[in-house]
């Protein structure tokens, strides 16, 4: 009889326990917001990306399997102005009209070609999106995301709390960090093919210049002035994103005698990314 209360006792175990460990599932577009989520959150949630490993953000589109773990999604945190969510956006919500998006890009100070007053508030157009790669900016994306899941979730707005906190001290030091490693530097000028580290230049003091012109390929003539250029103030080394060819970035640096080197802004450990990316801007300007 004993053994039969303990059998049944094993048997209600493991038929309840993946329910009680299901986590509340959470959507971001970007794998940088996982890592933003995991920092607010811990292991409390279940956090799913849309644009996975090794996918360029402004072309991707979802796979069935996405949509369908989507609707059992509590919400969605968008990062702002790629590509990718102008164009699934509205499909997004149609499909999940009980998913609640939030915006973490809208207190960003926007990199456009045009910024245009209309009542209240503003239009940017030719906007850079890559709000993430600037630690100032991310600050602001951790204060919306920590609002979000507060939001979400009231029960775990002390853990959130905490945890923000520490985040934003995090962010700061690394800000701190950057700021001695890129001071002093004499050439503050390096070569990338997609214009993906925009607002870590302005932040810092850097001019980024990119192969890429509108999201083309670079002309004949521009490459020409490029190769000219680079030689005059002796840049040799080329940044690229994993996502792209790198045809075009090994001709130019075949050009300059130089090397063709590997950067992911879309690194999951995002202070870690940001930090190889300032060493390899550094050894660059060597």
């Amino acid at each position: 009889m004993k053994r039969l209360l303990l059998l049944a006792l094993l048997f209600g175990m493991a038929c309840s326990s993946p329910k009680e460990n299901e986590k509340d599932l959470i959507t971001v577009t970007i794998l940088p917001q996982k890592y933003f989520v995991e920092k607010l959150a811990g292991d409390l949630l279940k956090v799913q990306v849309l644009v996975p490993p090794g996918a360029g953000p402004e072309t991707y589109s979802l796979v069935p399997s996405q949509m369908k773990e989507l609707s059992g999604s509590l919400g969605w945190l968008r990062i702002g102005k790629i590509g990718f969510e102008d164009a699934w956006h509205e499909k997004i919500v149609q499909a999940n009209p009980h998913l609640k998006v939030f915006d973490t890009s809208q207190q960003a100070d926007w990199i456009a070609d045009e910024i245009v007053p209309h009542g209240d508030h503003v239009h940017a157009h030719g906007v850079d999106p890559h709000i993430w790669t600037s630690p100032a900016e991310v600050q602001k994306i951790v204060t919306l995301t920590y609002q979000a899941l507060v939001s979400l979730f009231p029960d775990k707005t002390e853990v959130f709390k905490q945890n923000y906190e520490v985040f934003q001290t995090e962010i700061e030091l690394l800000d701190n960090e950057l700021l001695s490693q890129f001071e002093g530097l004499e050439n503050r000028e390096f070569l990338i093919f997609h214009p993906a580290l925009s607002y870590l230049a302005r932040d810092y003091d850097l001019e980024q210049i990119s192969l890429e012109v509108d999201g083309k390929e670079p002309s004949p003539k521009y490459m020409s002035e490029l190769i000219k250029h680079a030689r005059e103030v002796g840049i040799r080394i080329v940044l690229i994103q994993k996502e792209f060819d790198k045809e075009n970035a090994l001709q130019l640096a075949k050009e300059l005698q130089g090397e063709v080197v590997q950067i992911d802004p879309l690194a999951e450990n995002w202070d870690e990314g940001l930090r190889e990316i300032a060493n390899k801007i550094v050894e660059a300007s060597k």
